[in-house]
């Protein structure tokens, strides 16, 4: 033991106090490292344990809600469309959308497409748009963020001249609607 000694204090009289600082900061470092190693290691289990939890929980229920029979299905279908008193509603949304980027919708057509077969009704909006492209586009956009169940029917862009930046397009879009209101 004593040589051991010895041997400890010879060695660290030649490093000297830099060295000796050196060597206490190495073995700090080394005990931080794995103490945080662990701790870090504990908090990754605990994750992997969570998600695992939130997988099962996400897939169990979604399962579960799913209807039984294919009528329960088709029934669950069509009740995601809004009903046809909600239609105020909605194209109060699609002329907001047309304000927000800039645009005025003076007049529009509407036409009701029903279908025999379906239990879906169709409500056609043609609206003439006068404006720039960008501006059009993001109304089309937005109004398609804004109702689920809008869909562009067709659009037609006019310009008078070429170097023109206002353009005339005719905005053809479709509501579907529940029938039952």
């Amino acid at each position: 033991m004593n040589r051991l000694l010895l041997h400890f204090r010879s060695s660290a009289a030649k490093l000297g106090l830099p060295g000796a600082l050196g060597i206490g900061l190495l073995v700090t470092a080394g005990g931080f490292y794995v103490s945080a190693l662990d701790s870090e290691r504990s908090r990754l289990e605990e994750l992997r344990r969570e998600i695992a939890a939130a997988r099962e929980e996400r897939s169990a229920p979604a399962a579960a809600a799913l209807p039984a029979t294919p009528a329960d299905r088709l029934a669950a279908f069509y009740g995601f469309f809004p009903r046809p008193n909600d239609l105020p509603d909605l194209l109060e949304k699609v002329y907001g959308a047309a304000k927000r980027h800039g645009l005025q919708l003076e007049q529009g057509e509407y036409r009701v497409a029903k279908d025999s077969a379906g239990a879906l009704v169709q409500f056609q909006v043609t609206l003439p748009v006068h404006g720039t492209y960008p501006q059009i586009r993001k109304f089309v956009d937005g109004a398609m963020a804004e109702v689920s169940t809008l869909s562009l029917e067709s659009i037609h862009f006019e310009r008078q001249k070429v170097g023109d930046g206002m353009i005339d397009a005719k905005v053809k879009l479709a509501v579907y609607l529940g029938r039952r209101s």
